[in-house]
């Protein structure tokens, strides 16, 4: 009877007789295992940054945080994984490290690229600590990258915020620095920057007229415009103009705000001075602006009706005015020149026009003269001749200052009804006195 062999040993037997097949078996499943398992331990600078950033990604902040602060002591000299390790010191609220990483970065000295400082910046400029970002951003210049430029712009935009209740001009500056580095980044939050600086200008000036410092607040509403022509800045000059009794010069304001934006104020405010306008130009006899004036309240409100003009049909043309002055005598003698126009198809038969002249508002002399009668009609489409008058009373004292009218008044009624047309102002234009020695 054969001896019995216990497992150990039937194994040992086994291993033994098939080991050659069992070696190829180890070394094909070895090959499987670390075909699908490759090695992950990373060996150059980029494979430990992916890594590195992928824990950060992955939210796994303390890994991340341990694999940078490895590659910053294996390359110290690395921009790049100072501001990675800046970012993550930042995702864990460690500010000052990260101020420490940002400071490092920078002092590399990578010319080309400013995403250090200004990252710097804007952590200082979080703080309110603008002196030292104002030490940041003098070193950076020449910048390309559109991100850079808006991040910049973001910064003064922020700057500008911060100083608006304390120093308003300042913030001006800034808001334009902000609207330069938007613009260069072709950023729609340029228009938010103007907007800022459009209505500081305003508020300035604002301030100056409540302090009745009218002319400053005309200066700041001009550098307003002259830095970027805007609705606000002449509405709120058209506003200080119509309050100083301006009439033109408010008109011409409103005009130009209007244009520029139809929604920059109350335009009812524009179209009541039109309104205002037009009434004093036809009670001092320009019947034609007052007209024109209507027209253009008109057209801005259709529900107004212009007054029409009972002497339509009649055409008052100034052709100039003149002053004779004797020496001598020491008095000047007012005068002007005129005709009148027939503009209608039918022939005017009744017509007279009286000339007053005023001296300081008080009358000077009058005459009365007759243009057309039934004898000697204005006919269609015609021109009366030209007619010269001379105040019958002279205006005592050459060399004082004299203000002189004269008011045209005409009548196509017996017995007459006057009507003022025109006021005309004449003006002396001074000779220089010539000294022979």
């Amino acid at each position: 009877m054969s001896e019995k062999k216990n497992p150990l040993e039937k194994i040992t037997n086994f291993i033994n007789l098939y080991k050659f097949y069992l070696l190829i078996a180890a070394i094909i499943v070895s090959g499987i295992f670390f075909m699908n398992f490759p090695a992950k331990n990373p060996t150059t600078i980029n494979e430990m940054i992916e890594k590195a950033e992928t824990y950060k990604e992955q939210g796994k902040m303390a890994f991340a945080l341990e694999e940078y602060n490895n590659l910053v002591r294996l390359y110290p000299n690395n921009y790049d994984i100072h501001l990675n390790l800046a970012e993550v010191y930042l995702e864990l609220n460690e500010v000052d490290k990260a101020k420490i990483e940002y400071i490092r970065a920078i002092k590399l000295g990578n010319k080309y690229r400013f995403d250090a400082e200004i990252a710097l910046a804007k952590i200082y400029g979080e703080q309110k600590r603008y002196d030292i970002v104002k030490d940041i951003l003098k070193n950076i210049d020449d910048v390309k990258k559109k991100k850079d430029l808006e991040e910049l712009g973001n910064i003064c935009h922020n700057w500008g915020i911060y100083l608006k209740e304390t120093d308003r001009l300042e913030a001006i500056r800034k808001f334009k620095e902000a609207h330069n580095y938007y613009k260069k980044a072709k950023s729609k939050l340029a228009k938010n920057a103007l907007e800022q600086i459009k209505e500081l200008y305003a508020g300035i000036s604002d301030t100056l007229v409540e302090y009745n410092e009218t002319q400053k607040a005309i200066e700041i509403l001009n550098l307003s415009i002259a830095y970027e022509d805007n609705a606000l800045a002449h509405y709120k000059l058209a506003k200080i103009y119509e309050k100083t009794s301006h009439a033109e010069k408010a008109l011409e304001e409103y005009s130009k705000s209007f244009a520029l934006d139809d929604k920059a104020g109350n335009i009812n405010a524009y179209i009541s001075l039109l309104m205002k306008r037009a009434k004093e130009l036809h009670e001092n006899g320009d019947i034609t602006k007052s007209k024109l004036y209507y027209l253009r309240a008109k057209k801005l409100d259709s529900k107004i009706n212009i007054p029409e003009n009972a002497e339509k049909q009649i055409l008052f043309n100034l052709i100039a005015t003149k002053i004779n002055e004797d020496m001598d005598k020491d008095i000047l003698i007012p005068g002007i020149v005129f005709k009148f126009n027939n503009i209608t198809k039918d022939a005017i038969n009744n017509l007279k026009v009286k000339i007053v002249f005023t001296e300081n508002d008080k009358e000077l002399s009058a005459k009365i003269l007759t243009i057309a009668t039934e004898k000697t009609p204005i006919k269609a489409d015609a021109e009366a001749s030209k007619i010269s008058v001379y105040s019958d009373k002279p205006v005592k004292h050459v060399f004082d200052d004299h203000d002189l009218t004269a008011q045209i008044y005409i009548s196509q009624q017996t017995p007459d009804e006057w009507k003022l047309l025109r006021k005309i102002e004449i003006i002396r234009e001074r000779k220089p006195v010539q000294i022979n020695e």
